[in-house]
């Protein structure tokens, strides 16, 4: 055994881990296996604590001088006493200077908190002891609740008391104990909160109790120890009894490691515990040690979770970034080593009884799982990129030779070495859905171009007979439209020339009767120039007449222009059939299917134009029967106009030369725009 004498607060008054302790336990006992030893009780007591372990750690550091040691003992413990009793919270002064014991082993002061006091290293069996010291109060509303805490990490709990307490100090200074304890019963199994039941001991340091024992017969300190000290059971011991002791035989085998839940307890989990807990204190929640179990748990799980994912990041990133990329199924099975490896390194580095092992395990294959999903859309965008490569390639090559023979046969032979090819090179996931997209994309696009060169070879020559056959029906309707113009033309003129006739007798009759009456011949001069502006009416409506046979020959040359935009929409159509014909390359019936769908809009094109063409002949019909209305009105209004020239010519000749001298001006008018109208 190598005792080490430390003197170091592991938890200051307020309930709270030191810098000190922190670093102590974490740095220099992170992975040693402890055994702790905890004196406690009241404040009397703190100074013969120390000086007892300091005799036990050191036995020939000699406390009494002499020979009656045990008289001296305890007469120095009762001076003790009645300095603590009477004094108003002041130190101990130069008679308990005295009693400490050289070394680096103080005296802990009543708000120290835990003090770690001395270490102890067993090197037989690879562990180290810690002695810890602390003071119980009835009433610490910062410090009092870790007093249960403190006793259940320890592997032996000596109470040392004195007559400034009654002999059952444990029961009203512990009950913090004995509620952690009733509480983890509740939560864990019975075996495992037995496991951390420390075992128990009383040292009675009151003077009376020391004389009175003295009286009795002294046995062997081992033995003496042995029947007193028993697993989980409380008994008493004097100082006469411990007075020629080391700590191995103070201690002997009932000291060992500290077990919590199945695993020793080291200076890493002792400063975990320690930390959570005084967090508890200090948030004034009630001593939970289970959560503070759990907790510890959950960090060293979450460390383990991490290197285990880590673990797996690294196996698996490399293989993702491969080039050319891995297969789905290789990536599958590497997924599966490596996340057994990942499972079996966390469940080999964390053996925890806590349900947290479970909660991080679990978060741990999430973990994994969203990794593995990650990975793989890193590998299916590897795998795209590199596959829509190789697609490009061979298929620019083999579509641009496809492409110039223009045959079926050739195209197909392309698709079919490109369907070797790419499945000889490409790789990854994204393997079969670029060569779908291949499918759907250049196949359709190849045989659309292909399907427009074919279509264009089979309606060419029906499009050229039907271009023909509209072209001589143009022609045959224009020429008819043409004769029966001339033929309208040529009545005109002959009506025209029989007007021209009728005035020229008119003339001759008009000199023939000069001698009418003034009266009659003013009422026939009247008429006569009613007569006139009848025919000035008449004059105009020929000219609204040839201005509708104009309208009819505009109307005509429209009808003309109508017939080419007919014979070009006729073109659009086939062209935009031809585009809108969907592929020829699955099925010759197919084919067969649009030929007929193109047969049947020319069919529905021909009715079409024969429909306008029904209505153009049914426009010029009417407007046939319009211009032979216009001429019979014109006839009867010719009729009209002879009857008042023989009128006239049956007046006296004087009377009518009179009558026509008067307006021979209006004579040269009409017979000049007659003129201008026969001309037209």
């Amino acid at each position: 055994m190598e005792p080490v004498r430390r003197n170091v607060v592991l938890v200051d008054a307020f309930g709270s881990l030191t810098a000190d302790g922190e670093r102590l336990l974490e740095q220099e006992l992170d992975q040693e296996r402890l055994a702790i030893v905890s004196f406690l009780g009241p404040p009397s007591t703190c100074a013969v604590r120390c000086k007892l372990i300091a005799k036990l750690l050191d036995p020939d550091d000699k406390l009494l001088d002499s020979d009656d040691k045990l008289r001296d003992f305890d007469d120095k413990l009762r001076d003790i006493d009645d300095k603590l009793l009477d004094s108003d919270d002041k130190q101990l002064d130069s008679d308990d200077q005295q009693l400490e014991i050289t070394g680096n082993v103080g005296v802990s002061s009543d708000g120290d908190g835990l003090v770690l006091l001395a270490s102890v290293t067993c090197i037989e069996r690879d562990f180290q002891v810690l002695i810890l010291s602390f003071n119980v109060l009835e009433i610490d509303a910062d410090f009092g609740p870790l007093t249960g805490a403190f006793c259940a990490l320890s592997s032996l709990v000596v109470s040392c008391y004195d007559e400034s307490v009654s002999m059952q100090c444990l029961a009203p200074f512990l009950p913090p104990f004995q509620s952690l304890f009733q509480t983890l019963v509740k939560d864990f199994t019975t075996v495992e909160v037995s496991e951390i039941l420390p075992k128990m001991l009383h040292i009675d340091l009151s003077p009376s109790h020391s004389l009175a024992a003295e009286e009795e017969e002294s046995l062997d300190s081992v033995e003496a120890l042995a029947s007193l000290v028993r697993l989980k059971r409380v008994g008493v011991l004097y100082p006469q009894s411990i007075a020629e002791m080391d700590f191995d035989e103070f201690c002997n085998s009932y000291v060992a490691v500290k077990k919590l839940f199945g695993l020793d307890l080291t200076g890493e989990m002792l400063a975990s515990l320690l930390c959570k807990l005084s967090v508890q204190v200090s948030g004034q929640d009630p001593i939970d040690f289970g959560t503070a179990w759990d907790d510890f748990v959950e960090e060293k799980c979450r460390d383990v979770a991490k290197d285990a994912l880590r673990t797996y990041e690294d196996c698996v990133r490399p293989c993702v970034l491969e080039h050319p990329p891995m297969e789905l199924n290789a990536f599958k099975q590497l997924h599966d080593e490596i996340w057994r490896l990942s499972m079996d390194v966390y469940c080999s580095a964390s053996k925890y009884k806590s349900a947290r092992h479970r909660q991080v395990r679990h978060k741990l294959k999430n973990d994994i799982h969203t990794c593995y999903e990650t990975e793989l859309g890193v590998l299916t965008e590897k795998s795209r990129e590199f596959c829509e490569e190789v697609r490009q390639t061979l298929w620019t090559e083999l579509f641009a030779h496809a492409r110039d023979s223009e045959s079926f046969p050739a195209m197909l032979a392309a698709i079919q070495d490109f369907d070797k090819q790419y499945d000889e090179r490409a790789r990854g996931p994204e393997k079969a859905s670029v060569l779908r997209d291949f499918y759907q994309q250049e196949v359709i696009q190849a045989f659309q171009e292909l399907e427009v060169v074919v279509t264009r070879q089979l309606s060419e020559s029906r499009l050229k007979g039907l271009r023909l056959q509209l072209e001589q029906d143009f022609t045959d309707k224009k020429e008819a439209l043409v004769e029966h113009f001339r033929k309208e033309e040529a009545q005109l003129r002959v009506r025209v020339a029989q007007d021209m006739e009728t005035m020229q007798k008119m003339c001759e009759a008009k000199t023939a009767r000069v001698n009418i009456g003034g009266s009659e011949v003013k009422q026939l001069r009247d008429e006569v120039n009613e007569m006139k502006r009848q025919n000035a009416e008449l004059q105009e409506k020929a000219i609204v007449l040839e201005h509708a046979r104009q309208d009819a020959i505009t109307q005509k040359e429209v009808f003309a222009t109508t017939v080419g935009d007919l014979k070009d929409a006729v073109h659009r159509e086939m062209a935009n059939r031809t585009e809108l014909v969907e592929t020829l390359a699955s099925t010759v019936k197919s084919a067969e299917e649009n030929e007929k769908m193109l047969n049947e809009k020319i069919a529905e094109l021909q009715v079409e134009l024969g429909e306008k063409t029904f209505r153009v002949e049914g426009e010029l019909h009417d407007m046939t029967q319009q211009v032979r209305k216009t001429s019979e009105e014109k006839d009867e209004l010719q009729k009209k106009l002879t009857d008042i020239f023989l009128k006239v010519t049956a007046l006296p000749e004087a009377l009518q030369q009179h009558l026509f001298s008067m307006d021979n001006d209006s004579r040269a008018d009409f017979a000049d725009v007659l003129a201008t109208y026969m001309s037209q």
